[in-house]
């Protein structure tokens, strides 16, 4: 095998590995009632400051707006989230949790985060660190690769 098949090989299983983590979250979002992409939307708005717009969203997500706003009317008729006038841009509104929301995205959040901290707590540091630091490098290059 030369050296051209086997970065293939490895492209492959980086792909494999991608896909495969993405279909362990949509399948724990399913299991906790809700699609992945409205887990992903939780996580977004709860991590946004000082406030959280649509446009963020579906920036963050790379998801259609009509996507996002679905889920985001979905989650307004639950009382998990009021959308407010955004004085700075009247074209784009604020999403905040409301109280029952906080709590609920808490709730899922945290349980989902200490999900991963167990997970991440089972790979020695240093080959976690490694982990992290190529996908950064990763990230570096094909950006400069694909998107020039």
């Amino acid at each position: 095998m030369d050296d051209k098949e086997k970065i293939v090989e490895q492209i492959d299983s980086y792909y494999n590995s991608w896909f495969e983590m993405n279909s362990i979250y949509h399948i724990w979002a399913k299991n906790h009632g809700m699609q992945d992409t409205t887990l992903f939307v939780l996580y977004v708005i709860n991590n946004t400051v000082p406030y959280c717009t649509q446009s963020q969203i579906c920036n963050k997500l790379l998801l259609p707006k009509q996507t996002v706003s679905q889920i985001l009317s979905g989650l307004e008729k639950e009382g998990h989230i009021l959308k407010e006038l955004n004085t700075k841009d009247r074209r784009n509104k604020i999403i905040r949790f409301t109280e029952k929301g906080t709590h609920f995205a808490t709730s899922i959040l945290e349980e989902l985060k200490l999900a991963e901290i167990e997970c991440f707590n089972q790979i020695p540091q240093e080959q976690l660190r490694t982990i992290v630091e190529s996908f950064k490098v990763l990230s570096n290059l094909l950006n400069k690769s694909l998107i020039k």
